[in-house]
């Protein structure tokens, strides 16, 4: 009976250890700092079928907040999704109508691959990462391998730390991040913190003294016809942005757009912004008042 309990543990160590990648369930939770705080929850919703390879289907809900000390009151939300596939110890992602290698979760320290990020914007090169070591910790009472990575000199984007199988980094985020290459350019880009991991079969996983949906549980966010003190036109835009307020003896002082990552691209003072320049995609404009508030509107570049 002995031997028969123990072979059952081994049985189910195994078949832990044989998750490569996500289970049914799985979610994954960041928070994360930049022009303003904010948190991500990514979630596998299902598989879908993506130039013949099932792929995971991974929605991403984003929620966007004003800074704690104004009242974290949810100013924006969007979602967005990402697809990805295994093959063997190996992660894919689509990138720009392309597979790439995500994970090489069978990788030995040295080993490298690009991350399909090529971009010369801001003085980087390609998005290359190296392994730097390997190694093994428990989590929720198992044992998981990882290898450590950092993204090569030059690197388009950020993507380091310790990826595990099952759930993929810790300690940054899911996937590569927007990186600057430049000195001569300051640039603010979302700061990811991994907080929590769980699915079907793998218990909540927190890394935090924080709930993982913290941020919406400060207070409430339905607003019943809110004031509308600023606007933005016309929405799309493709040349000429304008920002008016119309609130009497409310004055702009500072305009930022920032891409959908949290990089500034602009920081101006004038109502009309020449945008011609920006690729068309989605973008988020702050506005700084003159009596201390700030609004975010979100608009398209076409």
């Amino acid at each position: 009976m002995k031997k028969l309990a123990s072979l059952l543990l081994f049985i189910i160590s195994i078949s832990v250890q044989s998750q490569i990648w996500i289970d049914n369930g799985a979610t994954w939770h960041y928070d994360w700092s930049g022009t303003l705080p904010g948190f991500d929850k990514i979630e596998y919703v299902g598989d879908t079928i993506i130039q013949d390879k099932t792929c995971q289907k991974l929605l991403i809900s984003s929620y966007m907040f004003t800074p704690l000390e104004s009242g974290g009151e949810l100013i924006d939300s969007w979602t967005s999704q990402k697809y990805t596939y295994l093959s063997g110890d190996t992660v894919f992602y689509l990138v720009n109508e392309n597979f790439q290698i995500l994970y090489n979760l069978g990788a030995q320290i040295g080993d490298i691959w690009e991350l399909g990020v090529d971009t010369n914007e801001y003085s980087c090169g390609q998005s290359y990462v190296e392994v730097i070591s390997t190694g093994s910790d428990e989590i929720n009472g198992q044992i998981y391998e990882w290898i450590e990575v950092t993204t090569l000199p030059n690197s388009s984007v950020g993507f380091e730390g310790k990826i595990y199988k099952r759930f993929g980094v810790i300690g940054g985020y899911l996937f590569p991040t927007p990186g600057n290459c430049d000195p001569d350019i300051i640039i603010e880009f979302f700061d990811y913190n991994f907080m929590c991991f769980e699915d079907d079969s793998f218990s909540l996983y927190n890394v935090t003294n924080k709930d993982c949906d913290y941020l919406l549980n400060i207070g409430e966010f339905e607003i019943e016809n809110p004031e509308k003190i600023v606007s933005i036109f016309p929405n799309p835009a493709s040349d000429i942005l304008s920002v008016v307020v119309l609130k009497p003896n409310c004055k702009i002082t500072n305009l930022i757009i920032t891409d959908m990552q949290g990089r500034i691209l602009k920081n101006v003072n004038q109502q009309e912004i020449n945008i011609s320049d920006l690729p068309k995609g989605t973008y988020l404009i702050r506005i700084d008042l003159n009596n201390s508030s700030s609004f975010v509107e979100r608009f398209i570049k076409n």
